[in-house]
């Protein structure tokens, strides 16, 4: 008969070493307080269908503190208004814009051709649903304090719109910020630089990887193998739509984790510092195959009870929540997170994470091996 003593030292065996290696990180890491002069910074925004909220994306960039850069923007083949709109900007703010329009390639070919016209010493990418806060350029350029950083990753804020589902998500972004990243950081080894918004070193950034969904993910690995560090800048803030309904989430969810595994596979094999090469296998594991000890946890345990005398199925669930509340609530002191509705809403988090999330990893993971690709577009609001 199974125990409750057993269930939870399954959950701690699995849990603990990967928990303590990230305190471990999280804890040892200080913030470098870079000096750096201001260089001539190239801001690269790849567009397709982005009329919606181009204008404010474009606003944002042009009301930066930082004064030394230009924009290109990249209209991807879009079938709506956005050539126009930014047209429009370009007529106003004369050679400080770019538009470059070009046939329907997909966002890293996309990329690609706004780096070819990139003029800077570093490149900035903002995606086109996104708004910059004012000081975010100054802010996510400090941290090159020295040439051993290739790239810095910004601090990606959810914009929730009110909904719950767009809440939990914003504190999915905020924990993955400030205590995954932050971590990360420590040895110059953040796997991901988010497309959202994320700088570059120009003579680190060959070229943005292509072949893969995940662009980002894939570029970032292609940096760290050149042995430069990749680090986070938690105060350079960018605001960006995150999906308010299920389909689109899981649309999003999906194409992550589906290109998230086509990095891993391309990588697999290539030559990287040790530090590299483990928080890749924590990624792989924890992120993409961990689901298995989840399902086993979520689904073949409490089948097991179901045949199991003195342990009814109501107490494991009671245990299942609260150890998982527990090590979400952890997540967010770290965070510093001081609302006290995150806390109280972990039971929805857990939800979310056991089904939405749970079900895009398998989808992911199925569909790797499709051929079908693409932008992804998703709902846009206005903000």
């Amino acid at each position: 008969m199974l125990t409750i003593f057993q269930l939870v030292l399954f959950w701690v065996i699995f849990d603990v070493p990967y928990f303590g290696y990230r305190l471990f990180l999280y804890f040892l890491h200080k913030r470098d307080v870079a000096s750096l002069k201001s260089p001539f910074v190239s801001i690269l925004i790849p567009a397709y269908n982005e009329e919606v909220g181009i204008a404010k994306t474009l606003d944002s960039c042009l009301s930066q503190s930082y004064p030394y850069y230009e924009i290109i923007v990249i209209n991807d083949g879009s079938k709506d208004r956005t050539a126009d709109l930014v047209g429009g900007f370009v007529k106003k703010y004369g050679g400080h814009i770019k538009l470059i329009n070009q046939t329907n390639k997909g966002k890293a070919k996309a990329l690609n051709t706004g780096l070819k016209h990139a003029r800077g010493k570093f490149v900035i990418t903002v995606d086109a649903d996104s708004k910059l806060h004012p000081h975010a350029i100054e802010r996510i350029l400090s941290k090159f304090s020295s040439d051993k950083i290739g790239a810095v990753a910004g601090n990606v804020v959810g914009i929730s719109h009110g909904s719950l589902l767009g809440y939990i998500q914003r504190l999915e972004y905020y924990v993955v910020t400030h205590y995954l990243r932050y971590s990360q950081s420590t040895f110059g080894s953040v796997i991901i630089t988010p497309g959202a918004f994320s700088a570059y070193r120009r003579c680190a950034l060959r070229k943005f990887q292509e072949g893969t969904l995940t662009e980002d993910f894939d570029s970032s690995v292609k940096i760290l193998e050149e042995d430069y560090e990749i680090v986070s800048a938690p105060d350079a803030l960018c605001y960006t739509q995150v999906p308010l309904n299920v389909s689109d989430l899981l649309k999003q969810r999906i194409r992550w984790h589906r290109g998230g595994l086509e990095v891993l596979s391309k990588h697999l094999f290539h030559k990287r510092r040790f530090l590299v090469s483990l928080e890749l296998f924590f990624i792989f594991f924890f992120g993409f195959y961990g689901l298995f000890p989840r399902i086993l946890t979520f689904v073949i345990i409490p089948l097991m009870l179901l045949s199991s005398e003195g342990f009814p199925f109501l107490t494991w669930l009671l245990f299942f929540l609260g150890y998982s509340s527990f090590v979400w609530s952890i997540n967010l002191l770290l965070a510093k997170e001081k609302d006290i509705k995150a806390y109280l809403v972990s039971p929805l988090f857990i939800l979310y994470g056991y089904t939405i999330i749970l079900y895009a990893i398998l989808a992911g993971q199925i569909l790797v091996f499709s051929k079908n690709r693409g932008w992804g577009t998703l709902q846009r609001y206005q903000t």
